[in-house]
């Protein structure tokens, strides 16, 4: 059983995201904003972790930046609604395992995080 934490601004996203985890067993844990998602990644150590890079407070890059601070192996996935070369390139600054379009079909989605638990 994983540790996974969410980190999703958007409640009904973050919904979608605990029921279609949930079937796997996983423990889970949300976030709303950059600040909690450090704040719960600190505490809880997870082993993946979601996290949506347009947030309140924090963004998700300046969340990943800290996360790696004391967290170097939990694997990160972006979540955007926005593609880009500027985001990847910023991502990849972070260590990160992927990025997810959160428009992306859900088998797609899931495809990427069973790659990143493995």
């Amino acid at each position: 059983m994983k540790k996974i934490l969410i980190c999703e601004d958007e409640k009904d996203l973050q919904k979608i995201f605990k029921f279609v985890l949930s079937k796997e067993k996983h423990q889970l844990f949300s976030a709303e904003d950059g600040k909690k998602a450090i704040d719960k990644a600190r505490k809880i150590k997870p082993d993946l972790i979601l996290l949506d890079i347009r947030m309140p407070k924090i963004d998700g890059l300046e969340a990943a930046k800290e996360i790696r601070k004391f967290n170097k192996e939990a694997k990160i996935i972006f979540l955007t609604a926005f593609e880009g070369p500027e985001i990847l390139k910023e991502a990849s600054k972070y260590d990160i395992f992927d990025y997810i379009v959160k428009t992306a079909p859900m088998e797609k989605i899931m495809s990427v995080i069973q790659e990143a638990l493995k």
